[in-house]
Protein backbone atom coordinates (compact mmCIF):
# COMPACT_ATOMS: atom_id res chain seq x y z
CA UNK A 1 0.00 0.00 0.00
CA UNK A 2 1.23 3.27 -0.68
CA UNK A 3 1.01 5.48 2.19
CA UNK A 4 0.94 9.25 2.26
CA UNK A 5 2.03 11.74 4.27
CA UNK A 6 1.42 14.95 5.28
CA UNK A 7 4.06 16.73 7.14
CA UNK A 8 4.12 20.67 9.23
CA UNK A 9 2.04 23.39 7.81
CA UNK A 10 3.41 26.42 7.46
CA UNK A 11 1.39 29.52 8.54
CA UNK A 12 0.86 32.91 8.01
CA UNK A 13 -0.84 35.67 9.35
CA UNK A 14 -4.85 34.94 10.74
CA UNK A 15 -7.80 36.22 8.64
CA UNK A 16 -11.41 35.58 9.21
CA UNK A 17 -14.12 34.90 6.92
CA UNK A 18 -14.95 32.66 4.50
CA UNK A 19 -13.62 33.25 0.86
CA UNK A 20 -14.98 30.66 -1.81
CA UNK A 21 -18.22 30.91 -3.32
CA UNK A 22 -20.39 28.08 -2.13
CA UNK A 23 -20.02 24.88 -4.87
CA UNK A 24 -23.65 24.95 -6.41
CA UNK A 25 -22.71 28.79 -8.11
CA UNK A 26 -19.24 27.26 -9.10
CA UNK A 27 -18.75 27.85 -13.26
CA UNK A 28 -16.84 24.54 -14.40
CA UNK A 29 -14.20 25.99 -17.11
CA UNK A 30 -10.97 23.64 -17.57
CA UNK A 31 -7.92 24.79 -19.72
CA UNK A 32 -4.94 22.73 -20.35
CA UNK A 33 -1.59 23.94 -21.79
CA UNK A 34 0.95 20.79 -23.27
CA UNK A 35 3.73 22.10 -23.90
CA UNK A 36 5.83 19.71 -26.74
CA UNK A 37 7.89 21.69 -28.55
CA UNK A 38 11.00 23.65 -28.06
CA UNK A 39 13.52 25.00 -30.47
CA UNK A 40 14.66 27.80 -29.67
CA UNK A 41 14.65 31.82 -30.16
CA UNK A 42 14.86 32.07 -33.94
CA UNK A 43 11.25 29.74 -34.16
CA UNK A 44 9.89 31.81 -31.26
CA UNK A 45 10.29 28.91 -28.73
CA UNK A 46 12.56 28.34 -25.69
CA UNK A 47 15.04 26.52 -25.34
CA UNK A 48 14.46 22.45 -23.76
CA UNK A 49 14.15 18.78 -24.97
CA UNK A 50 10.95 18.44 -26.78
CA UNK A 51 8.86 15.50 -25.54
CA UNK A 52 5.19 14.73 -28.02
CA UNK A 53 4.11 13.32 -24.87
CA UNK A 54 3.22 16.95 -23.32
CA UNK A 55 0.38 17.09 -25.54
CA UNK A 56 -1.31 13.66 -25.58
CA UNK A 57 -1.14 14.16 -21.96
CA UNK A 58 -2.88 17.28 -22.56
CA UNK A 59 -5.52 15.66 -24.67
CA UNK A 60 -6.23 13.28 -22.44
CA UNK A 61 -7.10 15.93 -19.62
CA UNK A 62 -9.24 18.20 -22.04
CA UNK A 63 -10.66 14.92 -23.51
CA UNK A 64 -12.48 13.63 -20.02
CA UNK A 65 -13.36 17.21 -19.38
CA UNK A 66 -15.18 17.58 -23.03
CA UNK A 67 -17.09 14.22 -22.24
CA UNK A 68 -18.87 15.54 -19.38
CA UNK A 69 -19.41 18.89 -21.65
CA UNK A 70 -20.79 16.53 -23.88
CA UNK A 71 -22.77 15.05 -21.29
CA UNK A 72 -24.23 18.55 -19.98
CA UNK A 73 -21.90 18.00 -16.95
CA UNK A 74 -19.39 20.99 -17.60
CA UNK A 75 -19.41 23.95 -19.10
CA UNK A 76 -16.45 24.50 -21.13
CA UNK A 77 -13.02 22.93 -22.07
CA UNK A 78 -9.72 25.20 -23.95
CA UNK A 79 -6.57 23.88 -24.93
CA UNK A 80 -3.42 25.95 -25.61
CA UNK A 81 -0.84 23.88 -26.73
CA UNK A 82 2.88 24.98 -27.45
CA UNK A 83 3.36 28.58 -28.57
CA UNK A 84 -0.20 29.13 -27.38
CA UNK A 85 1.28 28.51 -24.05
CA UNK A 86 2.81 31.83 -23.06
CA UNK A 87 4.21 33.27 -19.73
CA UNK A 88 1.52 36.40 -19.76
CA UNK A 89 -1.58 33.99 -19.50
CA UNK A 90 0.33 32.93 -16.08
CA UNK A 91 1.22 36.90 -14.86
CA UNK A 92 -1.17 38.32 -12.34
CA UNK A 93 -1.92 42.17 -12.43
CA UNK A 94 -0.16 42.55 -9.34
CA UNK A 95 2.80 41.18 -10.45
CA UNK A 96 2.97 42.41 -13.96
CA UNK A 97 1.71 45.55 -16.11
CA UNK A 98 -1.45 45.93 -17.65
CA UNK A 99 -0.30 44.61 -21.18
CA UNK A 100 1.92 41.64 -19.80
CA UNK A 101 -0.54 40.33 -16.98
CA UNK A 102 -3.21 38.00 -18.83
CA UNK A 103 -3.92 35.52 -16.30
CA UNK A 104 -8.14 36.61 -16.44
CA UNK A 105 -7.67 36.92 -20.12
CA UNK A 106 -11.04 35.03 -21.13
CA UNK A 107 -10.52 31.49 -22.48
CA UNK A 108 -6.95 31.83 -22.24
CA UNK A 109 -5.68 32.83 -18.82
CA UNK A 110 -4.87 30.24 -15.99
CA UNK A 111 -6.91 31.83 -14.01
CA UNK A 112 -10.31 32.02 -16.77
CA UNK A 113 -10.50 28.41 -15.40
CA UNK A 114 -11.40 26.61 -12.08
CA UNK A 115 -9.12 23.89 -13.20
CA UNK A 116 -6.02 23.57 -15.01
CA UNK A 117 -3.51 20.74 -16.17
CA UNK A 118 -0.02 21.89 -17.84
CA UNK A 119 2.71 19.77 -18.79
CA UNK A 120 6.09 20.74 -19.48
CA UNK A 121 9.92 21.34 -18.41
CA UNK A 122 10.45 22.52 -15.09
CA UNK A 123 12.76 24.20 -12.28
CA UNK A 124 13.21 24.89 -8.57
CA UNK A 125 15.76 27.21 -6.79
CA UNK A 126 15.37 26.66 -2.70
CA UNK A 127 17.64 30.00 -2.25
CA UNK A 128 15.03 32.02 -3.84
CA UNK A 129 12.13 30.01 -3.09
CA UNK A 130 10.91 29.17 -6.15
CA UNK A 131 9.95 26.78 -9.09
CA UNK A 132 9.13 27.24 -12.58
CA UNK A 133 7.43 26.09 -15.59
CA UNK A 134 9.11 26.57 -18.93
CA UNK A 135 6.16 28.15 -21.48
CA UNK A 136 5.83 27.20 -25.38
CA UNK A 137 6.71 31.03 -26.70
CA UNK A 138 9.11 33.51 -25.63
CA UNK A 139 7.07 36.26 -26.65
CA UNK A 140 7.60 37.21 -22.97
CA UNK A 141 9.60 35.56 -20.77
CA UNK A 142 10.69 31.81 -21.45
CA UNK A 143 9.71 30.83 -17.71
CA UNK A 144 6.48 31.73 -15.45
CA UNK A 145 7.91 31.76 -12.32
CA UNK A 146 5.47 31.18 -8.88
CA UNK A 147 6.83 34.23 -7.26
CA UNK A 148 7.70 36.42 -10.39
CA UNK A 149 4.55 36.10 -11.82
CA UNK A 150 2.00 34.09 -10.37
CA UNK A 151 -1.28 34.59 -7.34
CA UNK A 152 -3.90 32.41 -8.43
CA UNK A 153 -7.21 32.46 -7.27
CA UNK A 154 -7.65 36.14 -7.79
CA UNK A 155 -9.78 35.17 -10.88
CA UNK A 156 -11.49 31.36 -11.12
CA UNK A 157 -8.93 28.92 -10.55
CA UNK A 158 -9.17 27.04 -7.63
CA UNK A 159 -6.96 23.26 -8.48
CA UNK A 160 -3.56 22.94 -10.83
CA UNK A 161 -2.14 20.04 -12.07
CA UNK A 162 1.27 20.59 -12.60
CA UNK A 163 3.01 17.80 -14.59
CA UNK A 164 6.65 19.03 -14.25
CA UNK A 165 9.84 18.58 -12.71
CA UNK A 166 10.42 20.40 -9.16
CA UNK A 167 6.78 22.39 -9.53
CA UNK A 168 6.58 21.28 -6.01
CA UNK A 169 9.40 21.28 -4.11
CA UNK A 170 9.65 20.74 -0.71
CA UNK A 171 12.17 22.98 0.45
CA UNK A 172 10.60 25.40 -0.90
CA UNK A 173 7.24 24.61 0.74
CA UNK A 174 8.78 24.30 3.89
CA UNK A 175 10.14 27.81 4.10
CA UNK A 176 7.10 28.70 2.66
CA UNK A 177 8.15 29.94 -0.89
CA UNK A 178 4.45 28.36 -2.41
CA UNK A 179 2.30 29.68 0.11
CA UNK A 180 3.66 33.11 -0.23
CA UNK A 181 3.71 33.60 -4.03
CA UNK A 182 0.41 31.29 -5.05
CA UNK A 183 -1.95 32.83 -3.11
CA UNK A 184 -2.72 35.79 -0.80
CA UNK A 185 -5.01 35.33 2.30
CA UNK A 186 -8.31 36.17 0.33
CA UNK A 187 -6.97 34.13 -2.80
CA UNK A 188 -9.95 31.18 -3.94
CA UNK A 189 -7.28 28.53 -5.28
CA UNK A 190 -6.85 25.89 -3.08
CA UNK A 191 -4.53 22.76 -4.54
CA UNK A 192 -1.42 22.46 -6.35
CA UNK A 193 -0.50 19.00 -7.97
CA UNK A 194 2.92 18.80 -8.46
CA UNK A 195 6.43 17.42 -8.17
CA UNK A 196 9.03 17.19 -5.68
CA UNK A 197 12.10 16.78 -8.38
CA UNK A 198 12.11 15.20 -11.46
CA UNK A 199 9.81 13.11 -12.58
CA UNK A 200 9.83 10.59 -15.64
CA UNK A 201 8.14 11.32 -19.13
CA UNK A 202 6.67 9.00 -21.47
CA UNK A 203 3.61 6.93 -22.70
CA UNK A 204 3.20 5.78 -19.24
CA UNK A 205 2.11 9.69 -18.22
CA UNK A 206 -0.52 9.84 -20.53
CA UNK A 207 -1.99 6.65 -19.28
CA UNK A 208 -1.85 7.44 -15.54
CA UNK A 209 -3.23 11.10 -16.70
CA UNK A 210 -6.15 9.27 -18.35
CA UNK A 211 -6.65 7.37 -15.12
CA UNK A 212 -6.40 10.40 -12.47
CA UNK A 213 -8.48 12.36 -14.41
CA UNK A 214 -11.78 10.21 -14.63
CA UNK A 215 -11.09 9.15 -10.87
CA UNK A 216 -11.49 12.32 -9.33
CA UNK A 217 -14.61 14.23 -10.43
CA UNK A 218 -16.16 13.90 -6.84
CA UNK A 219 -13.40 12.54 -4.72
CA UNK A 220 -9.69 11.98 -4.14
CA UNK A 221 -8.41 15.00 -6.69
CA UNK A 222 -5.35 15.03 -4.26
CA UNK A 223 -4.40 11.43 -2.99
CA UNK A 224 -5.21 10.41 -6.52
CA UNK A 225 -2.81 12.18 -8.30
CA UNK A 226 -0.40 10.81 -5.61
CA UNK A 227 -1.23 7.46 -5.98
CA UNK A 228 -0.92 7.63 -9.88
CA UNK A 229 2.29 9.64 -10.34
CA UNK A 230 3.88 7.77 -7.62
CA UNK A 231 6.97 5.32 -9.20
CA UNK A 232 9.64 3.93 -7.24
CA UNK A 233 13.01 3.74 -8.84
CA UNK A 234 14.39 0.46 -6.23
CA UNK A 235 17.91 1.49 -5.37
CA UNK A 236 18.41 4.87 -6.74
CA UNK A 237 17.69 8.52 -6.41
CA UNK A 238 15.29 8.40 -8.83
CA UNK A 239 11.95 8.20 -7.85
CA UNK A 240 8.96 9.79 -9.20
CA UNK A 241 7.47 11.98 -6.13
CA UNK A 242 3.71 13.78 -6.53
CA UNK A 243 3.24 15.96 -3.94
CA UNK A 244 -0.24 17.69 -3.40
CA UNK A 245 -0.15 21.10 -1.71
CA UNK A 246 -3.65 22.51 -0.30
CA UNK A 247 -3.99 25.75 1.02
CA UNK A 248 -6.30 26.69 3.76
CA UNK A 249 -7.06 28.04 7.61
CA UNK A 250 -7.42 25.14 9.29
CA UNK A 251 -5.57 21.28 9.13
CA UNK A 252 -9.23 19.46 8.70
CA UNK A 253 -10.44 21.39 5.81
CA UNK A 254 -7.28 20.68 4.23
CA UNK A 255 -7.34 17.04 4.75
CA UNK A 256 -10.53 17.34 3.46
CA UNK A 257 -9.59 18.69 0.09
CA UNK A 258 -6.95 16.15 -0.37
CA UNK A 259 -8.74 13.37 0.09
CA UNK A 260 -12.85 13.83 -0.65
CA UNK A 261 -12.54 17.18 -2.99
CA UNK A 262 -12.76 16.33 -6.39
CA UNK A 263 -13.83 18.32 -10.12
CA UNK A 264 -16.99 18.78 -8.85
CA UNK A 265 -16.68 19.52 -5.39
CA UNK A 266 -14.04 21.38 -4.79
CA UNK A 267 -14.23 22.56 -0.64
CA UNK A 268 -14.32 25.78 0.67
CA UNK A 269 -10.86 26.26 2.65
CA UNK A 270 -11.20 28.98 4.01
CA UNK A 271 -8.32 31.65 4.38
CA UNK A 272 -4.85 31.08 2.47
CA UNK A 273 -3.20 31.27 5.58
CA UNK A 274 -1.69 28.10 5.78
CA UNK A 275 -0.25 24.89 3.44
CA UNK A 276 -0.46 21.16 3.80
CA UNK A 277 1.77 19.22 2.04
CA UNK A 278 0.79 15.46 0.85
CA UNK A 279 3.78 12.61 -0.79
CA UNK A 280 4.64 9.38 -0.23
CA UNK A 281 7.36 9.29 2.79
CA UNK A 282 10.91 8.38 1.90
CA UNK A 283 10.36 9.13 -1.48
CA UNK A 284 13.89 9.96 -3.36
CA UNK A 285 13.83 11.97 -6.14
CA UNK A 286 16.77 13.32 -8.64
CA UNK A 287 17.38 16.88 -8.20
CA UNK A 288 15.48 16.67 -4.75
CA UNK A 289 16.21 15.24 -1.23
CA UNK A 290 14.26 12.32 0.02
CA UNK A 291 11.22 13.32 1.33
CA UNK A 292 10.69 13.25 5.11
CA UNK A 293 9.89 9.69 6.39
Amino acid sequence: MKLRKQTRQWTGATLAGALLLPAAVLANETHVYGIANFNGAASGQCDADSHSVHTKTAGEFAGYFNSLVNAGQWTDVRTLNNTSARTDLWTDASKGSAANAKDTQANAGVDDADILFVHTHGGHSEANLRSWLVMGSNLDACSAVTDTHMSLGNGKLNIAVVKACQSGDYQVWKQGGYRTALVTNTSGFTMWNAFHGDSSCGNHVKRYVKRYVADSKTSGVGENWIDEAYDRDWGKNNDDCPVSIVFGDTKAKRVAMFESGGWKDRHNTGGKVASSIFYVGGCDPSSGQKLPE
